[in-house]
């Protein structure tokens, strides 16, 4: 496994550089992150800014590739990352004598003026403090009896702190959101997907706000993982994730490349009626990304049983947003843009509506693998006036569910031969209403 190396001045269209970290003697080059070493606190820069490579070091220790061992390396650059050296007292954090002990999230804690490292140890997250990013100290633990286990280990924690929008006198301002990707295991029929934490942390310890038994999803599709952000973007927290699922990542069709990121997206926290909810929205610098013009989606009244088509011959690659009204009791299934192979059921209650996705690979390819296609629940949203933004590209869907209010994301991957698409609204049962919308097309692919 190596690091790849991609720059961009948008966050929207990547130039890809030479390779970053590949694999050498002491093993691969696993997750990690990167970091700015502004003051040369590790001495390696002559008294210089230069760039800091945290990463995982995985070494097969014999003929089974089950049997490894895994430690915590470093290496810097002095030239904004076109070349990279190798720290000469790697590893940093030696292997602990335990299997699973990776994805290194490096971040500054203010506080408590110390390098804070998390590490996906096991069913657990493990903290490390320091002051010269290169001596490692123990902190604490996390994740015993917290959020949803598997027989896989946790993977790639991402740690950091965030106001809290919508607080009122007497809440809290801010708090820390704790992510961690859990893969797929045949116990999990959902596959790998992210769950997150909301609380507090010292700069040693991170304590939980919510039940322990309480699982919170970043993403309720099947195609959203191993998400890291980036610190000091301009008073945001940008984010991006793998836009796959390890149940069938390795088998999926390719043509030169397999897999892509997400679109990135802004995170923030907002005091909802159950409690402070992490919320998404895609960055501002992808709408620069598509043309002006905008095909309108026109409001129409309550639209009782049957199928409507609501836009056609849409661009493979655009924006979407669409609002809508139920009635309670009615149940409406969504094709936005990829065909009938993609759906979203809203299926409406007396104060909220359900969010049920199904892909069944009717104008796409799912026969790779007997998991792609499914049919699972996504979460639900108060209210029954519903606003949904989506985009949508060659392979993929990311659907956000009322902004910044009550959100729900879904993403989800998909293999296509459209060149065009369009919107249908499928009302099953009740009646809803469209109250307009809009889709805006891009010039070309956006972002992966």
């Amino acid at each position: 496994m190596h690091w790849g190396h991609a720059v961009s001045t948008n966050l929207c269209r990547w130039e890809h550089l030479p390779i970053a970290l590949a694999p050498d003697a002491q093993g691969a080059c696993f997750s990690g992150s990167a970091i700015v070493d502004e003051h040369d606190v590790t001495g390696l820069f002559d008294g210089q800014p230069g760039l800091l490579a945290f990463y995982t070091c995985h070494r097969v220790l014999s003929d089974d590739p089950e049997d490894y061992e895994q430690s915590q390396c470093l290496a810097y650059s002095r030239d904004k990352g076109r070349t990279w050296h190798q720290y000469a007292n790697n590893p940093v954090l030696p292997a602990p004598g335990f299997k699973d002990f990776r994805d290194p999230k490096v971040l500054w804690h203010a506080a408590t003026q110390r390098w804070v490292m998390a590490l996906a140890c096991g069913q657990e997250i493990h903290f490390y403090t320091s002051q010269n990013l290169l001596d490692w100290q123990f902190a604490s633990a996390f994740g015993e009896g917290h959020g949803a286990h598997t027989q896989h280990p946790w993977e790639c924690p991402d740690l950091f702190e965030l106001p809290v929008e919508g607080a009122s006198n007497g809440q809290l301002s801010s708090r820390w959101v704790l992510i961690v990707g859990i893969g797929a295991t045949p116990d999990n029929a959902f596959g790998s997907f992210t769950q997150y934490f909301v609380g507090e942390f010292d700069g040693q310890r991170f304590t939980n706000d919510h039940s322990p038994d309480d699982v919170m999803m970043m993403d309720e599709g099947r195609d959203f993982y191993a998400v890291q952000s980036w610190s000091n973007t301009s008073g945001r927290r940008l984010a991006v994730a793998w836009l796959n699922n390890w149940q069938y990542a390795n088998h999926a069709p390719e043509s030169g490349w397999r897999g892509m990121m997400s679109l990135p997206r802004e995170l923030t926290l907002r005091a909802t009626s159950s409690g402070i909810q992490l919320c998404q929205r895609i960055a501002s610098e992808c709408h620069e990304a598509l043309t002006a013009v905008p095909h309108t989606i026109p409001p129409q009244a309550m639209l009782g049983v049957g199928q409507y088509s609501v836009l056609t011959s849409l661009p493979p690659v655009s924006r979407g947003v669409l609002e809508l009204t139920l009635t309670a009791g009615s149940r409406i299934a969504l094709s936005l843009q990829q065909g009938d192979h993609q759906q979203l059921t809203l299926e409406a209650g007396e104060e909220g509506v359900a969010l049920r996705y199904t892909r069944n690979g009717v104008n796409g390819q799912a026969a790779f693998d007997d998991h792609f296609a499914c049919d699972h629940a996504a979460g639900s949203v108060d209210g029954l006036t519903i606003t949904l933004v989506w985009w949508c590209d060659h392979g993929s869907l990311e659907i956000l569910v009322n902004g910044d209010t009550q959100q729900r994301a879904i993403t989800q991957v998909s293999f296509t031969t459209q060149t065009s698409g369009s919107i249908e609204v499928n009302v099953l049962e009740g009646s809803a209403g469209l109250l307009g919308g809009s889709v805006v097309s891009s010039k070309g692919a956006v972002a992966h």
